[in-house]
């Protein structure tokens, strides 16, 4: 299980030559379309294996997509990245592959992110495309003919 550090002593992003999983950076480095089944699955197993003491952290790693969506939803643009932000834009990125809402917040919180323009564009416009498709979807799950 992976625990997360709830001990914010101000300390920047990450440390140096500390080493965290690569799915961590993935909502930052993936466009949406990129990812297959089995990359969106070690996405999921990461944050379901993380502990935490925090309860909008532990609603969110139970599958409340708003506690995930309230944990990123009004932080401010970050000045750089690291564990800080990696962590909750995981999280998010984890409910983004079916929930349009997620996938909506997750394009906006990519326009903010301190990451080359092209990419941010390329990035943020994959998640938007994905919050349209899966509200399609859902809007034809939940359609009806008479």
């Amino acid at each position: 299980m992976r625990e997360i550090d709830n001990d914010d002593r101000g300390r920047g992003d990450d440390a140096p030559g500390e080493l965290w999983p690569c799915v961590l950076s993935y909502w930052r480095t993936i466009p949406a379309e990129s990812f297959d089944d089995a990359t969106k699955a070690a996405v999921i197993t990461f944050v379901r294996s993380t502990t935490t003491t925090i309860p909008e952290w532990q609603r969110a790693i139970s599958g409340d997509v708003e506690a995930a969506i309230g944990m990123v939803m009004h932080c401010k643009a970050p000045n750089s990245l690291g564990a800080k932000v990696d962590f909750p834009m995981t999280m998010l990125l984890s409910f983004a592959f079916d929930d349009p809402g997620a996938a909506l917040i997750l394009c906006f919180k990519l326009q903010q992110m301190p990451l080359e323009a092209r990419l941010r564009t390329k990035l943020a416009a994959s998640w938007q495309v994905a919050h349209l498709l899966s509200s399609l979807r859902r809007s034809a799950k939940g359609s009806t003919r008479a």
